[in-house]
């Protein structure tokens, strides 16, 4: 983590070997955390600018 970010990115946190082994027991990948969190960043995006609903029905 660079010193001028207060948290670390999301690459950063999935390269984390605690975090790949609670992922693993999870049974979740990198890839798809990292679609997950593009998802959700899209539709608080979307909600943001008043284009839709942010949660799906």
């Amino acid at each position: 983590m660079r010193e001028d970010r207060m948290e670390p990115r999301l690459d950063e946190m999935l390269d984390d070997p605690i975090v790949r082994l609670v992922m693993a027991r999870d049974r979740l990948s990198p890839d798809r955390v990292r679609a997950e969190m593009t998802e959700a960043a899209e539709r608080l995006s979307r909600r943001r600018d008043g284009a839709g609903p942010a949660l799906a029905a």
